[in-house]
């Protein structure tokens, strides 16, 4: 069992890598999102203007996008324009995927994106 700082650090370097990354180097949305990987990983919906929307984990990243995803609903009833929406994703080793869930639940209380509507309590 990792220690609640190693948990920090890693949300805190998966944050910075999701947030510096070129919104042009991100995935633009598609019907299939055949450019994403099946890997496991974190992501974050990226609006241009106003950066990260929700943040996300998934053990395999296309298949839990095509499957459709809430925030693709909010942004269209937010109109916001799909070429200003993004997914940046960072792909995970097996030993830091087994704790998606400490990591993701840090992140969201650190950024607090206006899409991820519960927030896990606690530290």
């Amino acid at each position: 069992m990792r220690d609640r700082e190693w948990i920090n650090t890693q949300a805190r370097q998966f944050l910075s890598l999701l947030n510096s990354l070129p919104f042009t180097d991100c995935h633009e949305l598609t019907r299939n999102f055949s450019d994403v990987t099946p890997r496991p990983g974190l992501y974050a919906f990226r609006h241009s203007p106003s950066g990260i929307l929700y943040i996300g984990k998934s053990q395999n990243v296309r298949k839990r996008l095509r499957g459709g995803h809430k925030a693709l609903g909010w942004a269209f009833i937010d109109r916001l324009d799909p070429n200003d929406v993004r997914i940046a994703v960072v792909t995970l080793d097996w030993e830091t995927a087994q704790y998606t869930l400490d990591i993701e639940a840090r992140m969201i209380q650190t950024l607090r994106p206006r899409y991820n509507v519960q927030i896990r309590q606690g530290e």
